[in-house]
């Protein structure tokens, strides 16, 4: 399953993932099937998120006890739904067609993933198909949920043709004639279906796009270390470094927004501070909109606030707007449950802490609607929906993965980023500090992509859809939340039933 998503990205692997371990939990006991279901998710999970160590020790200089511990900690709490849905498989599922609730099952955890002060839903198994754009389009109505769920149900069904093929039982059971013609059907009907709907899709917003106002944006990666960030020292070559990447990338263009990546000013840009002027009669001079990520301080009443922030200047050098990021990382920007932080701290966490800022807000500028979010905010899908539903017209993603270096995470990162344009049907704009950076159009197709650690702009034209709604923007996680009442239904239902007799 790993290897299914990037930077190997060999998608099609994720359409059998699950049939291995169907056929080890087939003859196991209960206890067996979770244990099974756990040792499969540790390893994809540990594997997939390998990058955290490195990240922690060398990029964060974290202790190794803490990076060990979180890694522990996260990968088995994203394991456990492995384990929850091989023990409920075994467990409610004694004929054989009932293989087919294994796909709400998986979606109903899958949301619950997004949810919760350890909400991390990181590479969710729909994620694995981010270059497949026609399939995707289906998240537009289900959001990734939906194409998690075709996942699971092409694995239930290859799992019970095979069953069939090899004349192997399911509890005691025979795979039926009708069941098996069932499960061909769908292995026929379903893609078929998805693809005939994506199709349409695309083509729609094909011959939709080129009546909607376009505007020109430019992506500055400059690609500072994680090291020389922070350095006092480093504050007016950074800065200067910015502007003439800004400068030299607008050379003889009409831009009409430029990003810069989260921290891209290692200062508070809110404060008087003498950069800021300077910045400020550089974008005035070039005529430029900016988007640009900083630190902010707050302080009052002795007490300080920290914020991780984007501001967004207009042509005329004025600040228009301030965005405070709301969904913080957690171990690292705010430390969950309080009543632990004696743990965390013992552990090695770090001691400074960011609030979270107000959610929900669109970021007005000449023609932009701003829908911003900053780093790992971009992986939940109800923020992009609701700022899509709100009036953005255009998301924009800014983010510094110095802090990953030469690992899979900025490949990971940006994967995900794919599916909130194809939800929303909106341009989304990723910034990045070493990448990887891109423009994504409605439709989820990569207009452009910068290289990891490359020292870049990008400059391209959008689309800024305003009033054009998807059923995902409107009715939300209709569908997963669906199919996790649907499973504790059944749940409630088997589980009395087996009680009873």
């Amino acid at each position: 399953m790993t290897a299914s998503f990037p930077p190997i990205s060999l998608y099609a692997l994720a359409y059998i993932a699950w049939v291995p371990l169907l056929f080890a939990i087939r003859s196991s006991s209960f206890v067996s099937a979770i244990f099974l279901g756990c040792i499969t998710g540790l390893v994809h999970e540990t594997i997939l998120l390998s990058w955290i160590i490195p990240t922690l020790t060398i990029h964060a200089q974290f202790s190794v006890l803490y990076a060990f511990v979180l890694t522990i900690v996260m990968s088995a709490i994203l394991s456990a739904s492995f384990a929850i849905c091989a023990g409920l498989t075994h467990l409610f599922s004694k004929k054989p067609h009932h293989l087919y609730c294994l796909p709400f099952f998986w979606v109903g955890l899958e949301w619950l993933k997004s949810h919760g002060q350890l909400a991390f839903p990181w590479e969710l198994i729909g994620y694995s198909q981010y270059k497949c754009t026609t399939f995707i389009q289906i998240s537009d109505i289900f959001g990734i949920y939906g194409v998690s769920a075709v996942i699971l149900l092409v694995n239930v069904s290859i799992f019970i043709v095979l069953l069939a093929f090899f004349q192997k039982q399911w509890k005691g059971q025979t795979i039926s004639n009708q069941l098996l013609v069932i499960s061909i059907a769908l292995l026929i009907c379903i893609p078929t279906l998805i693809f005939i709907y994506g199709s349409k899709q695309i083509a729609h917003m094909d011959a939709y796009l080129p009546h909607v106002l376009h505007k020109t944006v430019m992506i500055v990666q400059p690609t500072i270390p994680q090291g020389e960030k922070w350095d006092g020292d480093n504050r007016i070559p950074i800065t200067e470094k910015m502007v003439q990447l800004t400068a030299t990338g607008k050379h003889n263009k009409t831009v009409d927004l430029v990003v810069w990546p989260e921290t891209a000013l290692p200062y508070p840009f809110h404060s008087k501070h003498r950069l800021r002027q300077f910045v400020l009669q550089a974008i005035q001079q070039m005529n430029i909109g900016l988007v640009v990520g900083t630190p902010t301080f707050i302080n009052s009443n002795n007490q300080t606030t920290n914020h991780n922030s984007a501001y967004v200047i207009d042509r005329q050098g004025n600040i228009q707007s301030r965005y405070d990021k709301v969904r913080l990382v957690p171990f690292s920007e705010v430390l969950p449950f309080p009543f632990l932080q004696g743990l965390w701290m013992h552990c090695g966490a770090p001691d400074n802490k960011f609030s979270p800022g107000i959610f929900g807000q669109i970021h007005s500028l000449n023609d932009f609607n701003l829908g911003i979010q900053i780093c790992f905010e971009i992986i939940f899908p109800q923020y992009a929906r609701i700022l899509s539903d709100k009036g953005a017209n255009l998301l924009v993603n800014i983010s510094n993965d110095a802090w990953f270096g030469q690992t899979a995470s900025p490949y990971q990162h940006f994967s995900m980023a794919v599916f909130r344009a194809v939800e929303n049907k909106r341009a989304l704009i990723r910034c990045a500090n070493t990448g990887i950076s891109g423009i994504i159009d409605p439709c989820g197709r990569i207009l452009s992509q910068s290289q990891l650690f490359e020292t870049t702009t990008v400059v391209h034209r959008v689309p800024l859809v305003q009033t054009k709604q998807t059923l995902y923007s409107k009715w939300g996680d209709f569908f997963a939340i669906g199919s996790l009442l649907f499973s504790l239904v059944w749940i409630s239902w088997k589980g009395s039933y087996r009680i009873f007799q």
